[in-house]
């Protein structure tokens, strides 16, 4: 079924401290034993972790907005949703990625998180700005 405002809004404030690269703010949506999975990358598991492994991509880039597009709920906690991801590089340029992701929640903290993205657009983005870089 349609998620709840409430759920939305929730989502919307995760998104907008990730977009702030807020670490301890994100992360504050996140219980001690979460895990998170990007498509086919290797689970990533526990809160420090996970916080670890987004800063250091977000450190990369100006920013990384989220536009919710439609967004499910099911009992249990489990909310499913798509997403368009706003990439914006330190050059200036922004990058629109399409995604669909899966986070269970229980007692108000994220336990699981699941991404299905191709950041491949990104990741070509970031090399050819660092290749840039080093010519000067």
């Amino acid at each position: 079924m349609r998620a709840t405002a409430e759920t939305a809004k929730v989502l919307t404030e995760y998104y907008a401290a990730m977009e702030a690269n807020n670490p301890s703010e994100f992360g504050s949506y996140y219980a001690e034993n979460m895990t998170l999975t990007f498509g086919n990358s290797p689970e990533i598991k526990g809160r420090e972790n996970i916080i670890a492994a987004l800063s250091d991509k977000l450190n990369e880039v100006e920013s990384l907005g989220h536009d919710l597009v439609n967004v499910w709920e099911e009992e249990g906690g489990v909310i499913f949703f798509e997403s368009i991801g706003r990439w914006t590089l330190r050059s200036g340029a922004v990058i629109e990625i399409k995604a669909a992701s899966k986070i269970t929640v229980v007692d108000g903290k994220f336990v699981d998180q699941r991404i299905y993205v191709d950041n491949a657009p990104v990741f070509e983005a970031l090399e050819q700005e660092k290749g840039l870089a080093e010519h000067f």
